[in-house]
């Protein structure tokens, strides 16, 4: 009997069925699997892929080429949580610099709101402190005026 023929027979024994259930699993007939036990026909192409199909733990390698072992090495799965916390981490540092970036741009933009604001008082501001030269000046004139009044 060819080698591949028995590692299909070994698969139906590893997983503990019989001829019908096996059959039934991979949805062929009987005798078609009959076939191979006895050795008559060999696999096919598409029995192959109904059971890498049907049966994911079996190795590609050990059942079409007979290399390896029959079931496939379980990849074990790597622990990133600490990763993952430390993305979480720079995640939560960066909304933090994000909301303390904008509280710094509210404020200096309300700064340059009061700069503009003076800027826009500097001209009356001067207008103001004209006039009020001015009226000192008056205010001594007429001071001056009354106190010669008065001399006199």
């Amino acid at each position: 009997m060819d080698e591949l023929n028995l590692r299909v027979l070994s698969v139906m024994e590893a997983k503990q069925m019989t001829k019908s259930t096996f059959a039934l699993a991979l949805d062929i007939s009987l005798p078609v699997l009959t076939h191979i036990s006895s050795g008559r026909n060999k696999p096919g192409i598409d029995l192959i892929q109904k059971i890498l199909m049907r049966f994911k733990d079996i190795s590609p390698d050990w059942l079409l080429l007979g290399e390896g072992p029959m079931f496939r090495t379980k990849v074990e799965k790597i622990n990133l949580k600490a990763e993952i916390d430390r993305i979480d981490q720079i995640i939560q540092n960066i909304s933090s610099f994000s909301s303390n970036s904008n509280q710094v741009l509210a404020y200096h933009e309300l700064l340059l709101k009061e700069i503009l604001y003076l800027k826009e008082l500097n001209p009356y501001l001067f207008a103001i402190n004209t006039e009020a030269s001015e009226m000192r000046k008056t205010l001594e004139e007429l001071k001056s005026e009354i106190l010669s009044k008065l001399k006199d």
